[in-house]
């Protein structure tokens, strides 16, 4: 039974009574190698006479297995950042789902209709912080249930091509009373679509949409860069570079995006490989990353720390927007995928902290090209919220040490004539020119000179950049060295 309960969390809010409902999993067909990354998946289970199509190729996907009577068939896909799960059940009764829907969480009903002998219900969900579209078919005495949770809630484009590629016994149930025949090709362009695994290899982008990205070395720190031929297989990073806003969120303009983000993210991972001898396998790129996307890389780091009993060395790298809660003065970093009026849906930097130092590590480093205040390099984002606030400063703990971009209420501002962050950019340049071979306090002492007085230079306003360590560091931090 408990594993039946686990099943079901993916579908259903926690509030629910999960021992109404008993769940005995099938082990369903599943085969993604060879598709590219604007190919649909189809998923067809021949017991329960159904085909689906899944939009595109998904980058992560759980089959929960049984071998048990095949009453139920269970599937989750992520892909672009949506989250799509599929439930099918055999009951000996009917089953009001909907009803259970509605005890648990927040139901909006989208639409009601019958398609052949199939009675289906389409609706929304807020419940736990998430949004999760539905689309439930009543066969007789077999349910199909088909979700898309996302972080807002998820847009016809994202959710028609999976609901409406249903067939039930090479039956097609979608709605007839709505034309959605522009959405049956399925090959939706995505902003991530051109990105492969982006929480385990290492991309750059440079396709046709739009929407695309190339890391074109335009400074003097993305050239020349220094050579370690030595690597560390105890050495891990995390790296993120959250740029574009605007695609992901489209009440947003341009200006809610953080100039030269990915080019911060894109170089400071060449020097991780390059100067710092971090194995190539052990660096989770993320470029526009959305909250689960980012969730995910800290809890692989966070594992991979735990693996190596106490000899890891962490490095985390953030350039993109952070924010402050107005009524805790908490920050948090702040995904593509959630808005300033959202704030409490991001990555709290307490919780970040706390996962890294769960397990003990040789040293953990956490670098902030990011102001938590409601200013940054661009305001656009924070527009509705008319003053800035003062973040509060967490509790750290273990080994490790925090360098953040600016201080108190001050924003960080970007270098224009570099393509670069402020603070990336004289990270970057200092470790060109000592190689990567100096101490903490070096770099310390380095970015605090340079950025504050550059930055009135260039920008006209005040920067001064933070160190923050743990009290187990405070002591030594500053003898510790780069590689």
């Amino acid at each position: 039974m408990n594993c039946n309960k686990n099943v079901l969390k993916a579908y259903l809010p926690n509030k629910i009574d999960m021992t109404k409902i008993t769940i005995i999993l099938l082990l369903a067909f599943l085969s993604i190698s060879g598709f590219s990354q604007t190919e649909e998946f189809v998923y067809k289970n021949t017991e329960f006479g159904i085909e689906v199509k899944f939009p595109s190729k998904p980058t992560e996907n759980t089959l929960n297995n049984t071998y048990v009577n095949q009453k139920t068939a269970t599937l989750n896909l992520v892909s672009a950042g949506l989250s799509y799960g599929l439930l099918i059940q055999k009951s000996i009764v009917k089953i009001d789902m909907l009803k259970t829907f509605k005890d648990a969480g927040d139901v909006t009903i989208m639409s009601n209709y019958t398609a052949g002998d199939n009675e289906v219900t389409e609706f929304k969900m807020l419940a736990g912080g998430a949004c999760t579209r539905y689309k439930i078919i009543n066969i007789k005495k077999i349910l199909i249930l088909l979700s898309v949770t996302s972080q807002s809630c998820a847009q016809d484009k994202d959710v028609l091509p999976f609901y409406n590629s249903l067939k039930i016994n090479d039956i097609i149930a979608q709605n007839p009373n709505i034309d959605n025949s522009k959405f049956k090709t399925f090959a939706i362009d995505y902003p991530s679509n051109a990105r492969t695994d982006t929480v385990t290899k290492v991309v750059y982008v440079n396709s046709g949409s739009k929407t695309s990205y190339q890391y074109e070395k335009l400074s003097d720190v993305d050239k020349n860069i220094p050579q370690n031929a030595s690597t560390n297989p105890y050495h891990f990073a995390l790296i993120v570079g959250n740029e574009d806003y605007s695609s992901h969120q489209l009440d947003l303009k341009s200006e809610s995006n953080v100039d030269f983000a990915r080019n911060d993210a894109s170089a400071f991972k060449e020097y991780c490989s390059n100067t710092l001898g971090i194995p190539e396998k052990n660096i989770t790129f993320l470029l526009d990353a959305t909250v689960g996307q980012i969730n995910q890389g800290i809890a692989k780091l966070k594992l991979l720390s735990k693996a190596s009993n106490g000899k890891s060395q962490l490095i985390v790298f953030y350039a993109g927007h952070g924010l402050p809660d107005e009524n805790t003065k908490e920050p948090y970093l702040i995904p593509v995928d959630v808005n300033g009026a959202n704030v409490t849906s991001g990555i709290k930097l307490q919780d970040l902290y706390s996962n890294l130092t769960e397990y003990p590590s040789e040293r953990i480093t956490v670098y902030l090209d990011a102001c938590f205040t409601g200013g940054g390099r661009n305001a656009g984002l924070l527009a509705g919220r008319g003053v800035k606030v003062k973040p509060k400063e967490g509790v750290l703990k273990g080994n490790i040490i925090v360098f953040s971009s600016s201080s108190g209420e001050q924003s960080s501002l970007p270098f224009n004539y570099a393509k670069h962050g402020m603070f990336t950019y004289y990270l970057l340049k200092k470790l060109q020119e000592t190689k990567g071979d100096l101490t903490y306090s070096e770099l310390s002492d380095f970015l605090s000179e340079k950025i504050s007085i550059e930055s009135l230079l260039v920008n006209s306003k005040e920067q001064n950049p933070v160190v923050n360590t743990s009290p187990n560091a405070s002591e030594k931090w500053k003898s510790w060295r780069l590689k």
